[in-house]
Parts: structure tokens; sequence; C-alpha cells
């Protein structure tokens, strides 16, 4: 009860003069009764009416089905009339509240709570039952903030917070109770997050490395291009960490096409030649397969042993992998979620790398990096996340940003395409590039026809094009429901080029790399987010040659319309995160995986940089003085019922 705060408030505290007021106004006046009689209205309805002023001017009161309001409202009474204020013929208010001020000459006023409310129950029944609350309980309730951190920041403490939050004097007190309660709640999230990057000691070496890098050297020399600077900033940063023994814990973030799985492969490679294993987690199998082939051609030339666990690899090929893995004669072993089964056992694992970090839950993570004999993490996303948020949800993590693109990669043009003649365009474009031979991806949302959807179908779509816009081109489908075997030859034929259009769901959302293909159409862009198209526009644009993506939508909606003109404008993908953000609420973009964020009720945490900042330093400050440990019985007791790991799971 404490805790359901008041959605919004009615100030009555400025009592206003009749002369001020204006239509439609809700207001409260303090005026004399100068006539006040029942009367009938002319639907034979009894009603009670008066006369008021207050020296500016007049106004008219009427209650209808109050008799009892003639018991109070009696002429030369002075009272004080509340409600809104409407024009006919002069102002009036229906069924207005009142209160006889008994001779007193001051009216100081209230400011009342407005609660949300169920069914059959009545606003005064929710504030009497706080203020009840309030006057019984409110000393059960102890403090969760640490006093050091109350006196410092000069925050309301608990009890006072919650009286002021309710039932306050002034527009001060809920300010200051909703910035002791936005940094509660942001306390425990952060501690939650932040407390075990302070249990570790920072000057202590946690394991010895040989330190040798002869096969990272002879690899890189190998690769048909030059690093970029980014790439080698994050390589060193991480190498850092590793050659000094440290716990690695650390987010790499970058943007579509930036080059992270190349970082990832030579990380790898690196603890494979100081003699521990390494392993990456994809989200879907064809990611999985398709990092597999990749290192396969890329490191197999340097003798690592590379391996490919996911859920449809059963039998005796499975127990073969799970004890050559136990063995240690798999240096690097990649999969999907399949890795976080018990039955998975490593000889050595020195290093977990987890691919499209917000694919994975909480618990997943911890589940994978528990199989290490070192408990190095790299988190990779290729969502981009404006620096309030990846400080909110991955505070425990190191952040590395791999911010520019490799060189020869060109931007991707970009247009919305809103009628059926631009379509038309837009199809004769694509044929023409078609016969010149490149490739093109034809997204659709569903996979079936909808019925309550106005959206085209995988299937619909396909049949529609290989008999009109693109017939007597070599057309394709992809979908999820697909099996893994027919998913993988398809993905095969489109590389190889046998195939000239995939038309797919968001199955190829992440990771499938053609640089051949130069055409990404999204339909019905407007029922996806910014950060999904922005990924999707990424699946064109691999190699050297020019990539145009072209959102199709019927959409009239001026924010969609608006939303979708942000990715007209730009490629970066950080910019688009941000716009994003705008749009869309945190919790939308990252779901119920990432704790805590969904049950904010006073931070918005994609607006409130500043106190996140400020609460994330309080964090680290007073965790470092205690050595990451918390004292306040209370805060620990909030901390784990927010992180409860039934919640973290999924």
């Amino acid at each position: 009860m404490l805790y359901n705060f008041p959605r919004a408030y009615e100030d009555r505290t400025n009592i206003k003069k009749i002369s001020e007021v204006t239509n439609d106004e809700f207001v409260i006046i303090k005026a004399t009764v100068i006539r006040a009689e029942m009367t009938t209205s002319m639907n034979r309805r009894k009603l009670f009416k008066a006369k008021v002023t207050d020296g500016t001017g007049y106004m008219e009161l009427t209650w209808f089905g109050m008799p009892y309001a003639k018991n109070y409202v009696k002429e030369g009474n002075d009272m004080v009339f509340i409600g809104q204020v409407k024009r006919r013929f002069g102002f009036q208010m229906v069924n207005p509240e009142f209160k006889v001020l008994k001779g007193e000459s001051v009216f100081e006023g209230e400011i009342l709570p407005i609660y949300s409310l169920v069914n059959g129950v009545q606003e005064n029944d929710v504030r009497k039952l706080v203020k009840w609350s309030i006057l019984h309980k409110i000393e059960l309730v102890e403090e969760n903030l640490p006093r050091e951190i109350l006196e410092k920041y000069k925050i309301l403490g608990r009890k006072k917070a919650i009286r002021c939050i309710h039932f306050p004097k002034n527009n001060k007190e809920i300010e200051d109770a909703k910035r002791r309660f936005a940094i509660e709640e942001l306390i425990i999230l952060q501690f939650g997050i932040l407390k075990s990057k302070f249990l570790l000691d920072e000057n202590k070496r946690f394991y010895n490395l040989e330190d040798k890098k002869e096969l990272v050297k002879k690899f890189i020399g190998s690769l048909k291009f030059e690093l970029t600077t980014a790439q080698k900033k994050v390589i060193t940063e991480v190498h850092k960490d590793l050659s000094n023994g440290k716990i690695v814990n650390r987010l790499i973030q970058g943007d579509v096409g930036s080059g992270k799985t190349i970082v990832a492969e030579i990380l790898l490679l690196y603890m494979v030649e100081n003699n521990y294993q390494g392993v990456l987690m994809a989200p879907t199998e064809i990611l999985a397969v398709q990092h597999y082939l990749s290192m396969i051609d890329e490191l197999g030339e340097q003798g690592v042993k590379v391996e490919i666990l996911t859920g449809s690899i059963k039998g005796k090929k499975r127990k073969e992998i799970l004890s050559r893995l136990r063995e240690g004669d798999i240096d690097i072993l990649i999969g999907t979620h399949a890795l976080i089964e018990d039955e998975v056992e490593f000889h050595n694992l020195g290093l977990t790398i987890i691919d499209e970090q917000h694919r994975f839950g909480v618990e997943q993570r911890r589940k994978l990096r528990e199989k290490g004999s070192l408990s190095n993490l790299l988190v990779m996303s290729a969502t981009p996340i404006p620096r309030s948020l990846a400080l909110s949800i991955y505070g425990d993590l190191d952040l590395s940003v791999i911010d520019e693109l490799p060189p020869g990669r060109t931007p991707i043009r970009t247009k919305c395409i809103k009628d059926n003649i631009e379509k038309n365009k837009m199809y004769d474009f694509i044929r023409k590039k078609l016969r010149t031979g490149d490739q093109a991806y034809i997204v659709a949302p569903l996979i079936e026809e909808s019925e309550t959807l106005n959206i085209k179908s995988v299937e619909e779509l396909y049949e529609e094009l290989s008999n009109l816009e693109l017939k007597g081109f070599n057309l394709a489908i992809l979908h999820g429901k697909m099996s893994n075997q027919e998913k993988d030859e398809i993905m095969h034929k489109f590389k190889n080029g046998d195939i000239d259009v995939l038309v797919s769901t968001t199955v190829i959302e992440v990771g499938v790399n053609v640089p051949n293909a130069t055409i990404m159409v999204i339909n019905d862009a407007h029922r996806f987010g910014l950060s999904a198209l922005h990924q999707l526009r990424g699946r064109v644009g691999r190699g050297s040659k020019k990539a145009y993506c072209f959102l199709v939508s019927s959409s009239t909606n001026d924010n969609s319309i608006n939303r979708l003109e942000v990715l007209e404008k730009t490629n970066d993908g950080f910019v688009i995160a941000e716009e994003d953000l705008k749009f869309r609420k945190s919790g939308e973009i990252f779901g119920k995986r990432q704790s805590g964020l969904s049950d904010l009720r006073f931070t918005d945490i994609t607006t409130d940089v500043k106190t996140v900042k400020l609460v994330r330093d309080i964090a680290i400050e007073y965790l470092k003085a205690n050595k990451g440990k918390i004292t306040n019985e209370f805060l620990i007791f909030d901390i784990n019922r927010k992180f409860d790991e039934k919640k973290l799971k999924g």
C-alpha cells in the first residue's frame, strides 16, 4: 500500500478569483453564498441551486441528486467550492465539492493524490487506506539506502519520502520524494549489477599466460585486409587484461559490418596458442554454422581444431564431440543454446564469447561462463546501445566500441517506398541489378497469411514475386519453421550465387554474410523497430559494390513515417539507436531479459542520463570503499528480490 504511488495529483492549493477563471478549467474558489434554493428541472428532476460571489464576479452552482447540499450551502456562508467551470450565460459549476469555512479567513487547500483504480474501488477509499497505513505502519518501514549516501547527496529518508509522495504539502515535496525513489530504484539496479565486479581484488593476478603471439601475428599477416584502428584498439584492451592475469568481463559494441567477428577469432586464437580452449555462442544455428565455416577456413591452416555443437547434432556424433571437448582435443567450440547444457564439459576453457548478447538472458550468460577454468567473458552486440543504456544494463562489463567500418565499404542507400508508383520503379531497378549478377533479399514479417493483419506472408509474397514482378529469376524461401538442413542448403546456394532472390523472414537478421547481395527490400517496414530494420539492412553492403535498402510501407501514421525517414538519413547505428529510444521504451527494445529495466517507475533511462550517471557513480564509490560488500541488510533484501533467479531466466 505504501509503495502504491499516486499516478497524478489534484492541486487544491491554488485558489482563483471568479474574474480569473476560464471555460473548462478545474478551479478552487472561495466565495459567499448569496442565494440557495431547491428547485425542479424541466423534466421534473429535483435539483439544488446556489449563487455565489467573491466580490470580483458571480457564479451559478447546481447539484443534481444531492439534496443534502442544502444543509451546508446556506445564504451568508463563506465557503470553498472545487470543480470544473463551464460558461453558459455566465460561469457555472455542476456538482462541485464544497467546504464551509466556519468563520476562518484562510483556506490553505491541499494536494490530493490520484491513484490507478480497479473496478469497485473509489479514489477516497484508497486515500483513506494509504493514510491509515502511514499513520499506523510507517514505523515498520526500514531505511534501505546507506546513511552516508543519504547525507552526502541530500536524499530524503524513506519514511519522509513516503509521506511526501502520498500527501504532499507542496510541489517541492513531490519532486523531492520522486527524486528519492528514482535514486532508490536505480541504486537497487546498479548495486545488483555492479556488486560482483568489486568483490575481485583489482590488483590481483588470477592466472598466468605465457603470452605467446606467434600464431596471432601469422594469422593477422595472412589477412587480405588491414585491421581498422578501432579493431586494433579493442584487441589491445582485451590482450592487456589477459596478459596481466585479469578476469575479462567486457562488452564489445560494433555497428553492423564493423568487423567484430575477426576480433573474436584473433582473441580465441590467442587463448588457444596459450593452451586454453575457447567457446563462441551464437543465437541461431544459421549464424553458428557461418561462424564455424569461417573459422574452419581461416584458422584451420593454423592447426586449430574447430568444432560445432547445436541442438540438431545428436547421437554418436554428439557423444564424440562431447568426449573430445572433455579431453581437450577441441580448441574452439562454436554453438547455440546447446552449449549451456549440463553435459557440455570443457578440458580447460579460458575464454567465452557470446555473439548478439541481447538475444540471451542473464542466466544463460552465467551458465556458459561457469563452464570455464577461467571466467573470462566477452559479449558482442551489433545492436548499438546509447551509452546511458549500456551503463544501466551492462554496468558490470567494461565497454569497448568498434566505431568504424572496414575500408572499401560503401554506405547503404536507403529509400522509403510509399505507394504503387514508387514500388513499380523499385522493381524495375531490382530487375536491372539482378540481370547484372547482383542478388537480393526480400523480407516479409510473417510465415503464413494472417487473418488479423493485412501483411503478405512469406509464401504469398514468394508466389506473387515468382509469377509477376520477378518472373524469370531464380527465387527461394527461407524461414524459421524450415529444418536446419533445408535452411543450410538454401543459404549455401544463395551464397554460391545459384539463387537470385531470397524471400525470407527476419531469420536473416543476424550474421548472414553474402558480399554479392546488394539489395534489401523490407515489406511492412513500419512494423519493425528502427534497430531491427538497421540490422536487416546490414545484410547487404558487405562487399565493395554499392548497396540499396528499400523500406516498403503503406502506413499513413506520421510517427511511423518519421521513424522510417530516420533510416533514409543515416547509416550510423548509434544515432539510430538514440532515435529508436525516442519512439519506443527501452523495455520494448531489450525485452524482459534485462532485469530491472521494465519496472523502473521514476526513471526513463533513455532521457534521465544525469540521474543514471549520478547513481552509477554513487554505487561505484560505495562499493570501492566497502570492497564490494553492502552493509545495509534491507538494501541487500531488495537487491536479492529484484535479481531473483526465476526472474532472470529467459
